[in-house]
């Protein structure tokens, strides 16, 4: 998935307000992927409750860990790869 370059910018700018830990970009983060990543979780979980908790542990561990500086653009490639990450964690450990 490729990103103009003014795409790249606006996204660079909106990391940098989230590393300040600015809530009002946090709450924009959140409300902008939130659907997207609960029905990845969902598609990979299948359960909603376990999606829904993913998704927000996810969302918390993020905000309270501040690795905002990890991230490159595009955002959603590393959100979606940190959801599939959590997702298959999470169905390791279900079918123990």
């Amino acid at each position: 998935m490729e990103i103009s370059d003014e795409e790249l910018n606006q996204e660079k700018t909106f990391l940098n307000d989230l590393e300040k830990r600015n809530i009002r970009a946090f709450m924009r983060l959140y409300k902008n992927y939130n659907e997207d990543l609960l029905i990845f979780a969902y598609s990979h979980l299948h359960d909603r409750r376990a999606a829904i908790q993913a998704v927000e542990e996810f969302f918390e561990d993020l905000w309270s860990m501040a690795k905002f500086t990890e991230i490159d653009p595009p955002i959603y490639r590393y959100l979606l790869r940190q959801m599939r990450g959590i997702c298959q964690q999470k169905s390791i450990f279900s079918t123990k």
